[in-house]
């Protein structure tokens, strides 16, 4: 009964406006890096996958793969550290193709 107590206590994140936020960066990163925009395909699912954020993490993650398209590539997005003007300083990014379910799903490139 205490953890119930303790789990309305936690602040709630609204996930949908930190993805918002996030899509937002990633697309002014690649503004300011645009080496990295041929790795990704055309019509590209991005899943962001954020250090020390795993609840958000596995929202992110089950909410996109539930509306991805059939044979919609997807690339995760590793978010390792913020800076001010853009806030990703570090990151990786794993592309993939579409393949069928049940095969690898993360190629690094």
């Amino acid at each position: 009964m205490q953890n119930a107590k303790m789990q309305d206590l936690t602040p709630k994140i609204d996930y949908n406006k930190f993805t918002a936020m996030l899509a937002s960066e990633f697309h002014r990163y690649l503004l300011e890096d645009e080496k990295r925009v041929p790795q990704l395909p055309e019509n590209v699912l991005l899943i962001f996958q954020v250090d020390g954020e795993d609840d958000f993490n596995r929202w992110h993650k089950e909410t996109s793969l539930r509306n991805k398209e059939a044979d919609q590539p997807v690339a995760y997005v590793q978010l390792k550290k913020w800076r001010l003007h853009s806030i990703i300083e570090d990151m990786t990014l794993i592309a993939s193709t579409a393949q069928r379910e049940g095969a690898p799903a993360h190629a690094k490139r």
